[in-house]
């Protein structure tokens, strides 16, 4: 059991392994910024002492390890019992379960409720918008989604040509699922991915927050279905396999730009009706 919790520990602290790359976080927030209201992007600069959102898009990544942030490396995935979303307030009960720890979506909607309450102080507020900046990415990536039933296949490795190294697939997905095919700086992939009609984007952006993050569950489940573990691939099979992947993931950067254009928006543009939390 000792066993067992060490390594979801680690699955869930170590970050600098297992994250969206910094290029993809910058193209999140990239595609947000593109969505933006003028007013909302207005309001978000000022609040951020004159910079923008991609600025900050990794921002939690880089003060998780500064005085007072250490509870934010607990904000960045999710956990679900098979498809049933598990609290992070459980572990108050069960200090044990350490796939508890798992809370993004709380410290989410956290962000969004003290924004909206209006009752922050400058560095907080600036606080909150950066907290949001970086969780709405990493809550569009399926490997920040801890299923308590797959969790040995987090572990699932592979082989390249020519190289005897196990590879990671968790690794490989948040890291080189897009950066293995493309060479994109950030405002490409604003070119190419901030490209959805008005009525898609609704259709992305409908429902709650919380919808949206139990909404990905089926997609995100199959992700870890996409290899064999131990498989050895030849040049061809490596190449047939990363382009049924690059799509997926290109997809999700997409979605998750839109998503969070959609929260800043309704928080800082007040002709935009406020995003549903639940």
């Amino acid at each position: 059991m000792r066993k067992f919790i060490i390594i979801i520990a680690a699955l869930l602290s170590v970050q600098s392994a297992f994250a969206w790359s910094r290029a993809i976080h910058n193209a999140i927030a990239a595609i947000a910024d593109d969505n933006l209201t003028e007013q909302a992007k207005q309001n978000i600069s000022k609040a951020l002492g004159g910079h923008n959102i991609i600025y900050y898009a990794q921002w939690m990544y880089d003060v998780a390890d500064s005085e007072g942030y250490a509870q934010t490396k607990n904000w960045r995935s999710v956990a679900f019992n098979k498809t049933k979303l598990i609290s992070g307030k459980k572990i108050a009960k069960h200090p044990e379960n350490i796939v508890n720890r798992a809370c993004g979506l709380e410290a989410l909607i956290a962000a969004v409720k003290a924004i909206e309450s209006g009752n922050l102080t400058e560095q907080e507020l600036a606080n909150n918008i950066r907290y949001i900046v970086t969780i709405v990415g990493d809550l569009h990536c399926p490997t920040h989604y801890i299923f308590t039933d797959m969790l040995e296949k987090r572990k699932s490795f592979y082989y390249i040509p020519g190289d005897d190294k196990k590879h990671s697939y968790v690794n490989y997905w948040e890291n080189s699922s897009i950066r293995g095919t493309f060479s994109w700086r950030t405002n490409e992939f604003v070119h190419q991915l901030s490209r959805k009609t008005p009525e898609q984007v609704a259709a992305i952006t409908k429902g709650s927050i919380t919808d949206w993050i139990v909404g990905n569950v089926p997609l995100y489940r199959s992700v870890f279905d996409m290899v064999e573990s131990g498989t050895r691939f030849s040049k061809t099979k490596l190449r047939l396999w990363q382009n049924t992947m690059y799509p997926i993931a290109t997809e999700q950067v997409a979605v998750a730009g839109y998503r969070l254009a959609a929260i800043l928006n309704g928080l800082f543009d007040n002709s935009v009706a406020n995003v549903k939390t639940k």
